[in-house]
């Protein structure tokens, strides 16, 4: 290419990206066509005249959401940078953050939006500075804790998040473990528990946490489960849950008396919530988070490259 060609290449693309001029006006100011100044402009950062920078813009994250997003078609991949040298309460903290963003940015007035189990969810409320009004439903997807984990009941983060999104909430005054299928039944059947049941079918935006391996202490419900349950679940190989709900690692839900004792939305059901949102960060938890995405339940994962990373080399 000569000399000239390149000067002309570099001062269309300089009266374009520096002077701020239209593709119009460069075309009229050198006589030449609309249709060849567009052409000269690509022709001018495929040669390297021209390099275009973005700041405040992580590639390696994007590259990240994209390949979640076509692996397990996602509708949406949130992955965040996270700190490396950060302990565990912070990690879940900047999730809990960018999850309360989001959930901020995709809610519309009057939705019916449900909360699981999770710490990182029962953090995202007040990580919101300025409260806005939608008068959107908010409840439980999932019975209570056991009277020890009292203070990370969900019917208090369904509670929060209505007065935070000017909005109403439901309460579940039950625990997610029952005694029995005959009490559990009984619950799931009786009149206060319609309201809850009419909204199930009716989400559009479902908040999920996902929990990790049974040897996993941290989650809050699990102190509900019997021997019996824990011996079982091993036995199967439980890699984690959703809703209280346990699968192994190939997607499989276990069905089995546990199962029948538990008030929860039941997982398939989620695959049909327009917003069916897993946020969930952790090493530990990868392989339940891979497990779930297979299953097609989520079509939206909120988590950290490190955690991203780890789901996908899993895959490979």
């Amino acid at each position: 290419m000569s000399h000239n060609r390149r000067q002309l290449l570099a001062k269309v693309a300089y009266l374009y990206y520096e002077r701020d001029h239209t593709q119009a006006q460069i075309a009229k100011e050198l006589n030449i066509y609309r249709t060849t100044i567009s052409r000269m402009l690509k022709q001018a950062r495929q040669l390297g005249i021209v390099e275009i920078k973005i700041n405040d813009f992580n590639s390696d994250l994007f590259a990240l959401e994209e390949q979640l997003k076509q692996r397990y078609h996602l509708k949406k991949a949130v992955v965040i940078a996270g700190e490396p040298h950060a302990n565990h309460q912070r990690k879940e903290q900047l999730l809990s953050t960018e999850a309360a963003l989001y959930l901020k940015q995709i809610i519309k007035p009057n939705n019916i939006v449900g909360f699981a189990w999770g710490s990182i969810l029962s953090g995202m409320i007040g990580q919101l500075q300025h409260p806005i009004q939608t008068d959107a439903t908010f409840v439980p997807l999932v019975g209570g804790p056991s009277p020890s984990n009292a203070a990370y009941h969900v019917n208090g983060i369904v509670y929060d998040a209505a007065r935070t999104f000017g909005g109403h909430s439901l309460f579940v005054d039950a625990a997610a473990v029952q005694e029995s299928k005959y009490i559990r039944d009984g619950i799931l059947t009786s009149n206060y528990f319609r309201q809850i049941r009419d909204c199930w079918n009716h989400l559009d935006i479902a908040l999920l946490g996902i929990g990790g391996p049974l040897s996993n202490t941290s989650s809050r419900w699990r102190d509900l489960l019997t021997d019996t349950d824990r011996e079982l679940l091993k036995e199967r190989q439980a890699i984690g849950d959703c809703c209280c709900t346990f699968f192994d690692k190939h997607g499989k839900i276990l069905t089995c008396d546990l199962l029948d004792r538990t008030i929860a939305i039941p997982l398939p059901q989620l695959a049909h919530v327009p917003n069916s949102i897993g946020i969930a960060r952790s090493l530990t938890k990868a392989p339940a988070i891979l497990a779930l995405l297979k299953m097609g339940v989520l079509n939206t994962l909120v988590t950290d490259a490190e955690t991203a990373q780890r789901v996908l080399d899993l895959d490979d």
